[in-house]
């Protein structure tokens, strides 16, 4: 094989610097979403409510289509089900945001416990990360009630952001590493 070619004849330099690139630009919009982290939020909501209704426009064609195959006012209803719930996210983005943070600060408070105590009781190897883990969810529970509703316009902006910027960082380091590996050109 060629210096510098991998087994799909891509050059090893240029696919590592579009690995860096896509690291480096989802570093940068992830810091940009977390310094505008209602309207990332917003934007969020708006995003999941079109998806809803995408899928509740092919649930619907779909229980008509494929009516002969049962299950009809099912597909039916979960398709308008979508449909409504996808509208009203649209239609109301800052009461979408609120009510998704207060259920996920419920789902972070209840499941942490339930993390934190199982691991305890079972002993299990490794335990204590599950208990930090679950530990580290019971606050972000605690912080999100305590601060709700305000935290409903900033919460998920601000997770969408850091989750960018941890792929960026990840993506960034990872073809910087493997530029060092064997076989790799530099």
């Amino acid at each position: 094989m060629p210096n510098g070619t991998t087994i799909h004849g891509m050059d090893d330099r240029r696919h590592g610097s579009w690995v860096l690139v896509l690291g480096i630009l989802l570093l940068i919009l992830g810091l940009l979403a977390t310094s505008a982290a209602i309207t990332t939020t917003l934007l969020t909501i708006l995003v999941i409510g079109s998806l809803l209704l995408i899928e509740g426009i092919f649930e619907v064609v779909s229980a008509f289509r494929y009516a002969h195959y049962g299950d009809f006012g099912i597909h039916l209803l979960m398709g308008i089900l979508a449909l409504v719930c996808g509208a009203l996210l649209i239609a109301y983005p800052a009461a979408g945001a609120l009510t998704l943070t207060l259920v996920l600060a419920i789902f972070f408070l209840v499941g942490g416990v339930m993390r934190a105590v199982s691991a305890l009781m079972n002993n299990l190897p490794s335990g204590g990360w599950a208990v930090l883990s679950g530990i580290i969810d019971v606050v972000l529970g605690i912080l999100l009630l305590t601060s709700w509703p305000v935290s409903g316009l900033w919460f998920l902006g601000l997770a969408v952001g850091l989750g960018l910027i941890f792929r960026g960082i990840w993506w960034s380091a990872f073809a910087l590493s493997a530029r060092k590996m064997p076989g790799m050109t530099h």
